[in-house]
């Protein structure tokens, strides 16, 4: 995989050493914008004919084989809402989007029915081509358990690939999660979760994201990476260093009402240029206004090409 490293982006200006961070990501020298590479990313509005259509790139994601796809689903409140996504579309939805090669989805015990919605929509055959992903807010022990054999009933899976804590499940301190991580730890070492870690849009520092990463010898998180909420850019060159894998969140905000426009671009660019992530998860997928589905997604399709 080529390394493209940008440190400005937006208003903030990172410093980071360099052979570090490349250190840290396993690459010998720094990987350069081609002048046709270049020619394609020219044009303001980012979608060039070039990044229309296409298979979707996929990136490592976790510690054990698995690739996924660049833009992955969120099935959360746009999902899961009529209002932006109607459920007799939500099939088309999901195959379209499988067609366009995303096969990373990302699902929650709390986003209402989502979870049930998919064991619906998807068979034994669409699970095999599927990377699933799904949280628990849960703060102990027996709840995080419990929380387990709920949603992979309600998925109709005895293993799923990732399983997380939530963001409001986690205390800023290694020690006070010590409990709720064991769980994850004994369904990782039992076999029935591939892939074990949290996500967090607020809930911790960054260097307690790094040290849960370390102490629990976690695999993947989910991490914002907008500067409205706690930003983890500067930690993620220490993340990566651990074998553990990223996706971001909150790349897409800027999408809402109008489509893509120039500074959600910025993030979307800085975050998969830098190997930051394994994906961009997108939970504005779902029709927007009087935007359809299809338009929102082919936007977010077209972009994750640009700069994957």
């Amino acid at each position: 995989m080529r390394a493209f490293v940008y440190f400005k982006y937006e208003d903030c200006l990172m410093k980071i050493n360099r052979k570090v961070f490349l250190k840290s990501l396993g690459f010998g020298a720094v990987g350069t914008l081609t002048g046709s590479s270049l020619a394609k990313t020219a044009d303001s509005s980012g979608l060039t004919e070039p990044y229309a259509t296409g298979p979707i790139k996929k990136r490592k994601l976790g510690k054990n084989g698995l690739m996924a796809s660049v833009l992955c689903l969120g099935a959360g409140s746009r999902f899961t809402n009529e209002q932006f996504l109607p459920g007799d579309e939500r099939g088309e939805y999901m195959r379209y989007a499988m067609s366009q090669g995303i096969n990373y989805i990302d699902t929650a015990i709390n986003y209402g029915q989502s979870e049930i919605i998919l064991g619906e929509l998807f068979n034994s055959d669409d699970w095999s081509k599927l990377i699933i992903s799904s949280k628990t807010p849960s703060r102990t022990y027996d709840d995080v358990m419990r929380d387990f054999e709920i949603s992979a009933k309600n998925l109709k899976l005895d293993y799923l690939d990732v399983y997380l804590l939530h963001n409001n499940a986690l205390s800023n301190s290694v020690d006070d999660n010590r409990e709720i991580f064991s769980a994850l730890l004994e369904l990782r070492e039992k076999g029935h979760v591939g892939n074990i870690g949290f996500s967090s849009h607020s809930a911790v520092s960054l260097p307690v994201a790094v040290n849960l990463v370390k102490e629990y010898d976690l695999d993947h998180l989910v991490l914002n990476v907008a500067e409205d909420r706690v930003d983890y850019r500067p930690a993620m060159p220490e993340i990566l260093a651990t074998g553990c894998t990223v996706a971001a969140i909150k790349v897409t905000r800027s999408f809402e009402g109008k489509g893509p426009v120039e500074s959600a671009r910025l993030s979307y660019k800085d975050v998969l240029d830098r190997s930051f992530a394994s994906a961009i998860i997108s939970h504005s997928n779902a029709g927007i206004g009087d935007r359809g589905w299809k338009v929102v997604l082919d936007e977010n399709l077209k972009t994750a090409r640009m700069f994957a």
